[in-house]
């Protein structure tokens, strides 16, 4: 018989078998981090959904989409911002308060507008340090960017620093010492302090220029005040004016595009300007408000009153927008008693007026019209 060949069965060595291990655990690795890509590909798509949603006006489906966002990734920064800003939109500030909070403890040293954003839903003291640490993480960030050193991780936020964001920063600090924090011991100084700051910051901030007019008006520095908020006004406003001439008729125009200053900002500005006597632009200050919304009584009233102040020559026109004011405060259900009473006092003051004066406006809480009969059936 011949010889059988016989294979021989070798054992794995130890290098072998370390060399087994390796290569599982790579591939294991590979195919963890290849899910965990996957995974946050997800998020991001979920979320870009999300935001786009919010800007069409769909709250409620954006909400699902936030959550399911969460539900991939709880401790998401993005995730929780989106869901912050999105429950902002649906008047839950309770909520929002909690997922900004959340933001803050999974990432508290990068991402300045988590910050900005509690700061405006605390008060006093509590505002004031969000956003301190709010523009602590802007000057960082704005220092590394200048110095090339950004790293990947170094900031939350999408976009830039720039000066007018810390400028507006200090703003928002000042103006809780003007408001929250005015009767504090230091309230003065501290509020003039973050003024300047935001001047320093951006000498050209149409808000920090008004801000600073405000606080001197609080100091009855009357000048003064005029000086800044027509300089403030002029960085703005002519602008705005041109664009809406430009733009007349067009249905695309968008006047928060053009002129980034709030409209509430604007319409405190209207406001400062009656207070330094400057009637004439706070009227067209609040024109522009009526051209992006005609339905705030407040604005038809500041245009009654700067007319009313103006004397006898301009009572026809005050009379107009005041009952304007009126037409619109009970259209739309306002609740602020105060404006309603002092316009009633007003109307009182300037009387019926000539037809014309109150042209256009219809009277509120009128009953049934009843109409007279012809000359020819009375007499019937």
């Amino acid at each position: 018989m011949g010889k059988k060949n016989i294979k021989k069965r070798h054992s794995n060595s130890l290098a072998d078998q370390q060399k087994g291990r390796k290569t599982t655990q790579l591939a294991t690795s590979n195919g963890n981090h290849k899910q965990k890509e996957a995974a946050n590909y997800s998020v991001d798509k979920l979320l870009d959904k999300a935001e786009q949603l919010i800007d069409e006006f769909n709250y409620e489906l954006a909400q699902k989409f936030c959550q399911r966002a969460l539900e991939h990734e709880p401790d998401s920064v993005r995730a929780l911002e989106t869901s912050a800003s999105l429950l902002l939109e649906l008047g839950n500030t309770e909520s929002a308060k909690h997922c900004l909070g959340r933001a803050v403890e999974v990432c508290p040293d990068s991402g300045f507008s988590k910050y900005m954003t509690l700061g405006q839903l605390m008060e006093g003291a509590s505002a004031v340090q969000c956003y301190q640490k709010g523009i602590e993480l802007m000057l960082k960030e704005k220092q590394e960017k200048e110095a090339q050193e950004v790293a990947a991780a170094a900031s939350c936020d999408d976009r830039p620093v720039t000066d007018r964001d810390i400028s507006n920063a200090y703003c928002s600090i000042a103006e809780i010492y003007l408001t929250d924090c005015c009767f504090d011991e230091a309230a003065e100084e501290k509020c003039k302090e973050f003024v300047e700051k935001a001047l320093a910051a951006d000498g050209d901030n149409p808000e920090a220029l008004q801000l600073k007019a405000s606080f001197l008006l609080s100091k009855q520095e009357i000048e003064e005040a005029k000086e800044l908020i027509k300089k403030s006004v002029s960085l703005w406003l002519p602008k705005l004016q041109a664009s809406d001439t430009d733009t007349a008729g067009d249905a695309e125009f968008d006047a928060v595009e053009i002129c980034p200053v709030p409209y509430s900002t604007r319409m405190q500005c209207a406001k400062i300007l009656i207070e330094v006597e400057e009637y004439e632009l706070s009227t067209d200050v609040s024109e522009t408000l009526l051209d992006e919304n005609d339905e705030v009584p407040d604005v038809w009233y500041l245009i009654g009153w700067a007319n009313y102040l103006q004397g006898q020559d301009y009572y026809g026109n005050a009379r107009h927008y005041l009952h304007k004011a009126k037409e619109v405060y009970v259209k739309v259900k306002y609740q602020d008693l105060a404006l309603l009473g002092h316009i009633d006092e007003l109307l009182k003051e300037l009387g019926p007026g000539r037809e014309e004066d109150t042209e256009g406006v219809k009277e509120p809480d009128v009953g049934l019209e009843i109409e007279s009969s012809d000359d020819e059936e009375m007499d019937q």
